[in-house]
């Protein structure tokens, strides 16, 4: 079987098995209970972890967020970015080749009142930026575009993008999972 679908799932990388090992065995211990031994060795890897991930794409470690996956982190962040500035409006921007945990957050938005812009792309999958200028509106609180597409391959110019965006006064969210490890992020 030839499997081309590694960042949806994959075989667990041999080094990653090698650094959680001794957490399953017996450094077991909750991060949140660091009153104790167990406790505060889980928070240490934890923090450290932490550290690495902002390392990776130039943030603090305060910046960094775990979740389950990716999915949940793009509701996450979708969603609560929506309901924590609707005093600023109601408007979602995003493309129709967006990711499907994207796309099925926008009708969530949707049932819930909220408007969502979907952007063309062109033949090569990627969006046209005037189109995306034109799209923000004073009531647009988030644009959210993948940073690679894991089914075209296309990369967004994210600083072009994000500029654009927050120019215009709105938030930038960017699902990254299918570009990191391959595209410098920052």
């Amino acid at each position: 079987m030839i499997y081309l679908d590694h960042h949806a799932t994959t075989p667990l990388d041999k080094r990653v098995l090698d650094e959680m090992m001794p957490y399953f065995e017996g450094k077991f211990g909750n991060a949140s209970s660091a009153d104790h031994r167990h406790g505060l060795d889980a928070s240490v890897a934890v923090e450290e972890a932490r550290g690495r991930v902002a390392a990776l794409i130039g943030a603090r470690s305060s910046e960094i967020v775990f979740t389950s996956g990716a999915t949940e982190s793009d509701n996450l962040a979708i969603q609560g970015a929506m309901v924590g500035h609707a005093d600023k409006g109601n408007h979602f921007v995003t493309c129709a080749t967006e990711h499907e945990a994207v796309l099925e957050t926008a009708k969530v938005l949707e049932r819930a009142g909220k408007k969502t812009t979907y952007l063309p792309v062109d033949s090569d999958g990627m969006i046209d930026e005037s189109e995306l200028e034109g799209a923000i509106t004073e009531r647009t609180v988030m644009v959210s575009l993948m940073a690679a597409n894991n089914e075209i391959g296309t990369v967004a110019d994210l600083e072009s993008i994000g500029r654009i965006v927050h120019d215009k006064g709105a938030l930038f969210h960017t699902d990254a999972a299918q570009a990191g490890g391959h595209v410098l992020l920052d």
